[in-house]
């Protein structure tokens, strides 16, 4: 599925599963979930064009560009949460192992190791050194991921290193159910955090 329905279905998820009971939590349900839901796709540049790897790499940045916005707006103190509740040495660690993680998966064929269980257990375990906090947010956003490009034709390696891959062939990547998850996606985003965001200006 194309990028921009793989973050609106992520961040829809995200919000939808959990709830979040304050500004913070919301901020980073936003933020954490639609790096997931993003972050598997950073292989699209090893088996296609170097285009679509830019593209997903120019959302992330952006998404954390729109978590910088929303901590300071809506005065969340994330960013001082994870500063103040971690070390400096934990967070390098935890930083490094995830940027790693993502270098490596850049290098693999599309839908291999950046789209499989194993990917998703160690961005894990970066995560739980960095932020503990923001552990479920990106799963349901990677797992959303992997959700609905199992709807596709073309085979996802959940269990990578294994070569079996597994697919429903209902649709194709860009055709007409895209275009559906992803009006239902945003449409379902935008009023979750509507609501949410809503109930805290009060």
């Amino acid at each position: 599925m194309a990028g921009e329905t793989h973050l609106v279905v992520g961040v829809a998820s995200v919000l939808t599963l959990t709830q979040p009971k304050s500004v913070r939590e919301a901020v980073l349900a936003v933020g954490v979930g639609a790096v997931g839901s993003l972050i598997s796709d950073i292989d699209v540049g090893s088996s296609e064009s170097r285009k679509g790897a830019d593209k997903i790499i120019g959302m992330l940045g952006a998404v954390v560009i729109l978590i910088f916005l929303l901590d300071h707006y809506f005065h969340a103190g994330v960013w001082e949460r994870i500063i103040s509740n971690r070390g400096v040495t934990e967070i390098l660690i935890g930083a490094l192992l995830f940027i790693g993680t993502c270098v490596f998966g850049m290098e693999q064929p599309h839908r291999s190791f950046m789209h499989s269980i194993l990917a998703l257990v160690i961005l894990e375990i970066a995560l739980t050194i960095m932020m503990p906090s923001a552990n479920l947010y990106f799963a349901i956003g990677f797992i959303s991921h992997l959700a609905i490009d199992l709807l596709n034709r073309k085979k996802v390696l959940l269990l990578y290193p294994l070569k079996a891959g597994w697919c429903f062939k209902l649709c194709h990547a860009n055709g007409i159910v895209n275009r559906v998850l992803l009006y239902l996606g945003a449409f379902a985003a935008v009023g979750e955090m509507w609501v949410i965001f809503k109930s805290f200006i009060r």
